[in-house]
């Protein structure tokens, strides 16, 4: 994860089964739009001294392995696995319990907690590690199989994972263009590039720090779902041979602001992918309906003052999810320690191995409570290097992939999610830029620059 405002373009299937790559041709914006930053140097070497552990790395003996522990920890997988997940669903599901059973009394932190923790936890560890098919394998039952989680009906999608975001959607831009294109120049959650407008922006820092604050509480139904259905749309206009061109800005963000920047004289519209209309009919608005004004409608059986209640802590529970989420996604590759890069790499190259881990950094690992309060993605490095392994998997290959990078000595940032705020903010207002990776230190031979002909069939080559 880690969105947020400016985006770039097509991706994949909408398959969920996406933990393999899939892109479509996205064009490639020039290197001067990434910021600079001054690194002290090493005369003898003349590279930055951050960046001197590249001199002295191994790639192809790293890759092989962190290739064979994560064909390890896949082989091990099983009723174990499956068993931790229907856990982790029964902790979701008692929260949606406690939250629905007393939403109807008057506000209090209890009920608007709980109700956050279920659709937060539904998001962040059962439907992203299902949809990355963690558990295609092992679950015999194929409920929490990525063909078909959550996909394919309004029925599935409101009672396998419910959010402001179409599954279909969110599977073509997290899965395949964020994993496949991390930190790149086109990723679609690239922090640094998508708040450039708050970075550029002619106001006081506290004018900053508002528009981060709003985002924080909006980001799902403001940004990410729009944005995500964006990339649907194009992926989708591509496959009917229908022209996706560079002046038509798909690798820019569409927000909600894209509906009223319409209606404002001297505003530049942007390509309206599809209509408020669409937007509303098919991602929105069944959430919008069916989550806060039908799922209480039992209330009026109590009052109108217990319908009036309910509504209010599904509203407020939302914006604490939006809070939650933002803290724990949006900075999992954003700070001036986390690298960006110029151009993109074959995956599964070693190249891509050594970028998963050096552009995501892990929080406080360890235990099922502090994990699921994390949703999980205190394990951002294990989960960009195996993206299709089980939520208990990265708990089993935490310590040994940081074991493996400590040895050849590729930088594993693990650091509080607080802290990590704090650095994420700080590049989100301008403060900071993020670390741009030497071009003249890549290995040429995993570089590759993704085209229009690089659709599902044949991303991987």
């Amino acid at each position: 994860p880690a969105p947020l405002l400016t985006s770039r373009s097509p991706g994949s299937l909408a398959s969920a089964h996406s933990a393999r790559p899939a892109f479509a041709g996205r064009t490639r914006t020039p290197a001067a739009r990434f910021p600079t930053m001054t690194a002290a140097m090493n005369t003898d070497t003349g590279v930055a001294k951050e960046d001197e552990w590249i001199l002295k790395l191994d790639y192809e003996a790293f890759k092989q392995e962190v290739q064979d522990l994560g064909k390890r920890l896949e082989k091990e997988q099983g009723k174990a696995d499956v068993d931790h997940i229907k856990k982790i669903s029964l902790w979701s599901n008692l929260c949606a319990v406690v939250g629905l059973a007393t939403m109807w009394l008057p506000l209090n932190p209890i009920t608007v907690m709980a109700l956050s923790l279920w659709t937060f936890s539904r998001w962040t560890t059962i439907a992203h590690h299902t949809g990355h098919g963690g558990y295609n394998r092992a679950d015999e039952t194929k409920y929490f199989n990525s063909r078909g989680f959550a996909q394919g009906s309004l029925f599935k999608r409101s009672t396998e994972w419910f959010d402001w975001m179409l599954p279909e959607a969110w599977n073509v831009e997290h899965n395949n263009l964020h994993h496949y294109r991390l930190s790149e120049e086109d990723d679609p959650d690239l922090v640094e590039r998508n708040l450039q407008f708050v970075r550029e922006l002619d106001a006081p820092m506290a004018v900053k720090y508002g528009i981060v604050g709003f985002l924080m509480c909006t980001w799902k139904w403001f940004y990410y779902a729009p944005n995500t259905y964006k990339e649907l749309k194009i992926l989708e206009r591509r496959k009917l041979g229908q022209a996706v061109t560079p002046e038509m800005g798909p690798t820019e963000a569409f927000t909600l602001k894209a509906f009223i920047d319409r209606y404002i004289p001297g505003v530049k519209v942007p390509e309206m992918w599809y209509s408020f209309r669409d937007l509303m009919k098919n991602v929105l608005g069944p959430y919008l309906v069916l989550h806060f004004f039908v799922m209480p409608l039992p209330c009026l059986l109590i009052s109108t003052a217990a319908y009036v209640n309910a509504v209010v802590a599904l509203a407020l529970a939302d914006v604490v999810t939006n809070i939650h989420s933002f803290i724990v996604i949006s900075t999992n590759h954003a700070g001036k320690d986390m690298y960006k890069f110029e151009q993109g790499c074959v995956p599964n190259s070693p190249t891509f191995f050594v970028r998963q881990v050096v552009s995501s950094v892990n929080f406080r690992t360890g235990g099922d409570v502090n994990d699921f309060m994390h949703g999980w993605l205190n394990y951002q490095i294990e989960h960009h290097v195996w993206p299709s392994l089980s939520a208990l998997s990265y708990q089993r290959a935490a310590p040994e992939l940081k074991a493996i990078c400590d040895r050849h000595g590729v930088p594993y940032i693990q650091e509080s999610v607080w802290t990590r705020l704090r650095k994420t903010v700080d590049v989100m207002v301008g403060k900071a830029d993020q670390r741009p990776f030497p071009p003249e230190l890549e290995r040429t031979q995993d570089l590759k620059v993704w085209s229009s002909q690089d659709i599902s069939a044949n991303s991987a080559r």
